[in-house]
């Protein structure tokens, strides 16, 4: 015992990254990953060489149409980590520095060239790993570093056994036991802003200037990351004013602040600074330019867009928004949840203690959760782009455990039955039973494996109540359930097929993880045309997307080949777009309606039908390029009866060429049936053709039979 005692901090957070390391190959990537991975490695190779493009590399192989693919379609050699020269697919002369450069509105680049790094080492040179998943082991390194310093930290102040349940804490949360294993940024953020944040802790109780300054570098490599550092200051102020009133009662500053401590405290800035300038070389070329453009970019998406005046009562009231707190409440495992909930109560009675240490704790835990809860900023996503929030949890959560073990010995004490126990042996027992507590989330989680950033726990019902009740995001896999469809396709698809994505850019799935012989491309959505084109789609909760054409098209015409389903809930989607997936009773036959009257005002037209029909396409023909071009930006209503109207949630040229060939027309608006005798057509403010130069067509469906089935 005295020897797991000892390396207990170091022990735990290593069998979770083992289990991390073995499950690696079994997750998908988020959807943004790709255009990270391709900025990590022009920013790093221009760093290591000074070089702005990828000339005298080879290339990753290429299919017959010159894209990326598994197989090189002319050597047939496989892109993979057994390849003798091995390149990444994201090292490619379109992505190169210069394209990089270019790029400054946006997230920080720290973690994008750890990223490379991680991929140049585990498979272009060890060849251990293959491309896509090299890259995610930083994420499970830096989510162990997460985990490594809760535990030394925890341990450090409350024991071993508080160490124990705050890393179980961290790994039993489905979230994060899921995510790091492909989201890029939000467990390195996490882990560097706690690691930043603990040797600021220690610098201060130990009186080392040199733990000050390792606090810097983790703060650089956070704020290097995402910007959610920049609060940090708000978390250490509570902390630094209750254990500095003690160092001043006790008369102890001056052994604080002394000239080596002064000064740590003055490169503090300008290392944050440094580290996350001098890891982004696009702010070399013209700083006083690009790095405001980092800080819109945090504004746009960021800031909160309430209305009223901030801290006042309706800034309060009125855009408070609680969604933060839901996904807290019903994400996080039950026991994890209970332990929290004692160890802040324990936090805020005995606050004093272990250097004011529970303070840090509940501020760090409070201003994440706050600054989105209030009007302050804004965040999507439910949880994980605060993924810091994880590390004072589950350390609270230690302390509520720890405390609450302690009572339950006190009170066993009294028995006279189990006085005959050793008190070593009744501790044993006691703490193996909080430990055991985790196995039914334990299990939850292999039971959703590799899908547990889809959990929700009891409280709404699982996923399944989280649909019924349309909770927001229920489902979103973000980019990772794209894997499981490709490895179906792969084995299901026939010869030379064609996928496309419902929604979404095609970087969203890499080409090395596709069966070569399968074309990808958007381009091949065909709509009504029925070309036998693949269809994938990730199903989400509230999904911004499920009013389009697309969506409405595949749910209500199509049966899916492919249904992946958790607890009867479906998180993606293949349909193959063809006659024989049509569903029964289906007849998507049309014809041209006769336009019964044409409204031309001064800045809308108005279609009025002989009586209300099922719509399925508005075709627009233009006396010129101009006058079709300034046509973007139109919307579209429809109303049954002339008086109350539904606009339509598709742009006007968002439709591809292989959706609108069968209507000759230059622009064509598809419907998915909408029920309709009014279309109304508002241009753009600023068009300047006469709307009565444009000719419209109308297409209706002849007859749909079991519409609802």
């Amino acid at each position: 015992m005295s020897i797991l005692n000892r390396f207990s901090a170091f022990l735990f957070p290593l069998f979770f990254l083992v289990i991390g390391l073995l499950t690696l190959y079994d997750y998908g990537i988020n959807w943004d990953s790709p255009i990270h991975f391709a900025r990590g490695q022009a920013y790093l190779r221009y760093m290591l060489t000074g070089k702005t493009n990828y000339n005298g590399l080879p290339i990753y192989c290429m299919n017959a149409e010159n894209l990326n693919s598994r197989v090189d379609v002319k050597s047939g050699q496989v892109c993979d980590r057994h390849r003798k020269v091995r390149v990444s697919e994201y090292e490619s002369n379109l992505l190169d520095f210069n394209w990089a450069i270019k790029n400054v509105y946006g997230h920080p680049a720290f973690s994008n060239i750890m990223l490379a790094a991680s991929n140049g080492v585990f498979f272009k040179i060890l060849g251990w790993v293959e491309d896509i998943d090299s890259y995610h082991l930083y994420s499970l390194f830096t989510t162990f570093l997460l985990a490594l310093v809760v535990s030394v930290w925890t341990k450090q102040t409350f024991g071993a056994f508080a160490s124990i349940i705050a890393v179980l804490t961290i790994y039993t949360f489905p979230l994060l036991s899921g995510e790091q294993h492909f989201n890029i940024k939000d467990p390195p953020m996490a882990a560097f802003f706690t690691i930043a944040l603990y040797f600021f802790w220690l610098s201060l109780t130990k009186k080392k200037a040199s733990y000050l300054l390792l606090s810097a570098l983790a703060g650089g490599a956070s704020l290097g990351t995402k910007f959610n550092f920049v609060f940090a200051p708000f978390i250490l102020l509570p902390w630094i004013m209750a254990y500095g009133s003690t160092l001043l009662r006790t008369k102890m500053i001056r052994a604080v602040l002394t000239t080596k401590m002064l000064f740590a405290f003055s490169l503090y800035p300008i290392i944050i600074f440094l580290v996350f300038f001098l890891s982004w070389p696009a702010m070399w070329v013209d700083p006083l330019k690009n790095i405001p453009q980092v800080f819109r970019f945090y504004q746009d998406i960021g800031s909160s867009s309430c209305e009223y005046s901030r801290f006042t009562y309706p800034w309060l009231t009125q855009c408070t928004q609680l969604t933060t707190l839901k996904y807290f409440i019903y994400t996080v495992p039950p026991l994890s949840l209970f332990l929290f909930a004692i160890g802040f109560i324990i936090s805020m009675v005995r606050f004093k203690e272990k250097s004011y240490v529970a303070v840090l704790w509940l501020s760090f835990y409070i201003v994440t959760i706050a600054r989105v809860t209030l009007p302050i900023s804004n965040i999507y996503g439910g949880l994980r782009q605060i993924l810091e929030f994880i590390g004072p949890m589950a350390m609270i959560a230690g302390i509520g455990a720890y405390f609450l073990r302690d009572f339950i010995l006190k009170v066993l004490s009294k028995l006279s039955f189990v006085r005959k126990f050793s008190k070593e042996t009744i501790t044993l027992s006691v703490s193996l039973l909080f430990i055991l507590g985790y196995i039914p989330i334990a299990a939850e989680m292999i039971r959703l494996h590799p899908n547990q950033n889809v959990y929700f726990n009891f409280a709404l019902g699982g996923l399944k109540g989280a649909a019924e009740k349309n909770f927001s995001g229920y489902g979103n896999t973000y980019g990772n359930a794209y894997l499981q469809g490709t490895e179906w396709l792969n084995q299901h698809a026939e010869p030379n097929s064609k996928l496309a994505l419902v929604s979404g850019n095609m970087q969203n799935i890499p080409r090395g993880i596709i069966r070569e012989d399968i074309s990808f491309a958007n381009g091949y959505r065909s709509g009504y045309n029925q070309a036998g084109e693949y269809l994938m789609s990730l199903i989400i909760g509230q999904d911004q997307f499920s009013e389009t054409f697309r969506y409405q098209y595949l749910n209500t015409y199509l049966n899916p080949v492919y249904d992946l389903k958790i607890d009867g809930v479906s998180i993606l989607k293949i349909w193959k777009n063809d006659k024989d997936h049509t569903k029964n009773g289906v007849n998507l036959n049309e014809t041209r309606e006769r336009i019964e009257t044409r409204e031309n005002e001064k800045e809308k037209i108005t279609i009025r039908l002989d009586e209300n029909q099922n719509l399925k396409a508005l075709g627009f023909t233009f006396p010129s390029m101009e006058c079709k071009d300034e046509m973007v930006g139109t919307k579209i209503y429809v109303s049954v009866d002339g008086k109350e109207y539904l606009q339509k949630a598709d742009e006007i040229n968002g439709f591809t060429e292989e959706e609108i060939q069968r209507f000759d027309a230059d622009f064509v608006y598809l419907f998915a049936g909408d029920k309709a005798q009014y279309i109304k057509i508002i241009p753009p403010a600023n068009y300047s053709c006469k709307l009565s130069d444009i000719d419209f067509s109308v297409f209706t469906f002849i007859q749909l039979h079991n519409l609802n089935q």
